[in-house]
């Protein structure tokens, strides 16, 4: 009992407390494979866009919905290269500022395809024409 609160209050080589390094790493496991369930998530919206446009025969910028979340795979990458690669506890400032950026860039382009493809199927009002 005693050995396992010293190893979990012992330092790491960097001197900070293990407990700290484990939750950090978990944290950012976390958000890698969240970030890969947003980007599939959104990627399963542009192929329901693009059957959509097969059976309405109406544009649905079906690609555009697709290739949009890319910018959240970057940021994943940059997040899973800081961990596995280089062995950081978090990413560099500039990483975060890259990933951020392409991640925010991302989020903002899957908006606009998302609205496109809404006012594609919106019902209308006033019955049919």
């Amino acid at each position: 009992m005693m050995f396992k609160l010293f190893e979990l209050f012992s330092l790491t080589q960097t001197g900070i407390p293990k407990y700290v390094t484990d939750s950090k790493m978990v944290s950012s496991i976390l958000t890698i494979v969240g970030a890969f369930l947003l980007w599939f998530s959104l990627f399963l919206v542009g192929i329901i866009a693009q059957r959509y446009e097969k059976v309405l025969h109406k544009k649905t910028d079906w690609q555009f919905i697709i290739l949009s979340p890319t910018g959240i795979i970057v940021y994943a990458v940059i997040q899973a290269y800081s961990l596995i690669i280089v062995g950081n506890l978090k990413m560099t400032d500039m990483q975060t500022w890259i990933g951020y950026f392409f991640f925010f860039l991302s989020g903002i382009l899957s908006l606009i395809g998302s609205l496109r493809f809404y006012n594609v199927v919106k019902p209308h009002k006033g019955g049919a024409k």
